[in-house]
């Protein structure tokens, strides 16, 4: 009976310098992070971009990682902290308001009250609608809303990815969750069900 190695062998492997080790992280977690990085900056390319300098920060800063420490945490805290250095604060310097924005306003023709699931949210007219609602709110905001809504990783965990106090992590994500809200409204999306709660 073979058994597979968990994250954190195959991170201490690569630690050890083993390429295929750390080939099979990649394998095992390229997809996922790609789209982590598109959710919260809704652009194919630079995501592709970020999903590659991720791996090639986590090579390089593999020996940060503690030998008795979890993987996933630590891997969305490398990919974290490049989105917001690379991305949010780099947009904040030249955010518009919607209304500012050519072509790029909610359509208000495309009205539906239909409640939708986190799955129908990621599909077709309302999927659309939905990203560019989740593209509108704050990059800090956005990052934990993404977290937990499609990552679905606990409070402690995303407070141990962000190295903040649980209770901040569930105030952002309230914050989040009714900027969300609000978006969605304007978007013509009035019952998602999935941003209902946190």
């Amino acid at each position: 009976m073979v058994m597979l190695l968990t994250d954190e062998q195959l991170m201490q492997e690569s630690c050890q310098g083993s390429l295929p080790a750390f080939e099979l992280l990649i394998q095992r977690w390229n997809g996922r992070m790609l789209a982590y990085f598109y959710r919260c900056c809704n652009h194919r390319q630079e995501s592709e971009y970020l999903c590659q300098e991720l791996f090639y920060r986590v090579y390089k800063q593999r020996q940060s990682f503690r030998t008795d420490g979890r993987f996933q945490p630590w891997l969305y805290r490398v990919a974290t902290n490049l989105m917001i250095d690379q991305v949010v604060r780099k947009r904040k310097k030249v955010m518009q308001s919607i209304d500012e924005r050519d072509g790029e306003c909610f359509n208000p023709a495309l009205v539906s009250n239909e409640p939708i699931s986190r799955m129908y949210a990621s599909s077709g007219e309302i999927g659309e609608r939905v990203e560019r609602a989740l593209e509108s709110i704050p990059g800090d905001l956005r990052v934990v809303l993404v977290m937990r809504h499609y990552e679905n990783l606990t409070f402690k965990e995303i407070a141990e990815v962000l190295q903040l106090p649980e209770s901040t992590i569930k105030t952002r994500v309230y914050r989040a969750l009714s900027a969300m809200r609000k978006a969605l409204k304007q978007a013509g999306v009035f019952e998602a069900d999935c941003f209902q709660t946190a």
